[in-house]
């Protein structure tokens, strides 16, 4: 059986707040500079390119 990609319907304003979070996180300490904004940025190119 396949995979089902599972997508969550989130909007442009709530992505920009979590990139923006993740961000902050990574400036203050808390969460190392990994990737972990890569997959945010990517989920809102997506829905960029979607909704043109």
């Amino acid at each position: 059986m396949p995979k089902k990609k599972i997508e969550t319907t989130t909007s442009l304003e709530e992505l920009k707040i979590q990139l923006a979070t993740i961000k902050l996180n990574i400036r203050s300490g808390i969460e190392k500079n990994t990737n972990a904004h890569k997959k945010t940025k990517v989920q809102i190119a997506q829905l960029l390119t979607q909704t043109k």
